[in-house]
């Protein structure tokens, strides 16, 4: 009844207002109604998975496909989700169909990479290995590696470019996404480490992998993708957004813009590590630890004075954040990084911070924010979402209105669940 009153309504005031055919008129007519058709089945069909129906998300999402003409990310993302409700039901022929029926449409690299990922693992996870390796023959190029570009500049020969240094580009996105193949049965903290990323983004970038059964040949998603946490940066400055757990240092070399990358771990929830902006006032190396007395009470063996070394806290390196007691760090500890661990110093890998140490001077600026979303258009519109609260929702959905995109809480939600950690367009 509703589309036959759309459609009404919408011929009438036509009629009146152009005196257009009746045959363009019920075609322009049809047009409109199917594509409020298509929204409402969008809609419905990231509701259904939102509350873990899969079987509606399924049938609303196989109906927007059909009467959805347009190729966006809209599509892609239905057709994800068709993927993530097929693994979460463990039907492996009908995500192997799939899987190579999704690779045709030409849906974005990082949402085929993921539904390769799905079908993969969930042959791992069954021992369906006919399946697992016809598509592994047929989309091993989705495991092949861009070449990687060099540094000419010696000073920053120790960072390795796509995982902790990357050249900018959009504006200020950088980086791209990758599949990791485990050689062996792991957890996502050994892979963190080994790649130099902190464990809390590698797993909301994987929320289909138990973090401590990464099985062999199973794939994880490497988010790379990001945004930087501020709109209008400047070069030579810091910027450490404390919800991703990651450090920004945008900078020039030889007059190209590229973007130093690195994970950090940050203060736990009694022990919060600051925000606002600072200034390095200080940099030791190989610091001695003078223990704070509020840490002496919580572990009273420890002494007043911690010697540089293999067990020092500190680790190899600290820089000072203005006149606190608050440092850029090194870490004794294998594992942390990516963590709300700290008791509200900023902690580092000691190959990341001895490589940093070297290329940061006394007052460079360091700006600490605590972002839960970023958002950045230029000739589209990408967000990257962390965790958010219901405030956060409305605060996105008003902002994105506000720039002429009208979309749905639903779709939040469904980014928020599936989509967490790395950029993504929007529009």
């Amino acid at each position: 009844m509703k589309y036959i009153t759309i459609l009404t309504v919408f011929l009438f005031n036509t009629i009146l207002s152009f005196g257009a055919s009746i045959d363009e008129l019920i075609q322009e007519a049809y047009k409109e109604v199917k594509e409020e058709k298509s929204q409402d089945s969008f809609d419905l069909a990231l509701k259904a998975f939102n509350e873990g129906v899969f079987s509606v998300a399924l049938k609303e999402g196989k109906t927007y496909l059909n009467l959805y003409e347009k190729n966006d990310i809209k599509e892609g993302i239905i057709i994800e989700m068709i993927a993530v409700s097929l693994y979460r039901m463990y039907k492996n022929k009908e995500l192997f169909d799939h899987l190579l029926w999704a690779e045709k449409q030409n849906i974005p690299h990082d949402i085929l990479m993921k539904i390769f990922q799905l079908a993969n693992n969930l042959y791992i996870e069954k021992k369906d290995y006919k399946r697992l390796k016809l598509i592994k023959k047929r989309f091993s190029y989705l495991l092949n590696k861009k070449n990687k570009y060099f540094l000419i500049d010696e000073k920053y020969r120790n960072f390795k470019p796509g995982v902790n240094i990357f050249r900018l580009k959009y504006g200020n996105i950088i980086g791209e996404n990758s599949l990791y193949k485990s050689d062996k049965n792991t957890t996502l903290i050994e892979i963190a480490k080994e790649l130099d990323l902190g464990y809390d983004e590698i797993r909301i970038a994987n929320p289909h992998i138990d973090p401590f059964d990464v099985q062999k040949g199973m794939l994880v998603l490497i988010p790379r993708k990001r945004l930087l946490p501020v709109k209008d940066f400047n070069f030579g400055e810091i910027y450490l957004n404390l919800t991703e757990k990651r450090l920004y240092y945008p900078l020039l070399i030889d007059n190209d813009p590229y973007v130093i990358s690195l994970p950090v771990g940050i203060g736990t929830d009694d022990n919060k590590s600051p925000t606002g902006s600072f200034k390095i006032s200080e940099k030791r190396k190989n610091p001695y630890w003078y223990v704070p007395d509020n840490i002496k009470e919580e572990d009273p063996t420890l002494p007043d004075i911690f010697p540089p070394g293999p067990d020092n806290p500190l680790g190899t390196r600290a820089m000072r954040l203005g006149n606190t007691t608050y440092l850029l760090h090194g870490t004794s500890k294998r594992f942390g990084i990516g963590m709300k661990v700290s008791h509200g110093c900023i902690r580092m890998y000691n190959e990341d911070v001895e490589n940093l140490f070297e290329i940061i001077e006394i007052g460079t600026p360091v700006h600490i924010y605590e972002k839960n979303y970023k958002i950045f258009q230029n000739n589209h519109i990408f967000i990257e979402i962390y965790d958010l609260s219901e405030t956060d929702r409305n605060e996105i959905l008003r902002n994105l209105s506000q720039r002429g995109i009208n979309i749905s809480d639903n779709f939040i939600k469904y980014i928020e669940k599936e989509r967490r950690g790395y950029v993504i367009p929007l529009y």
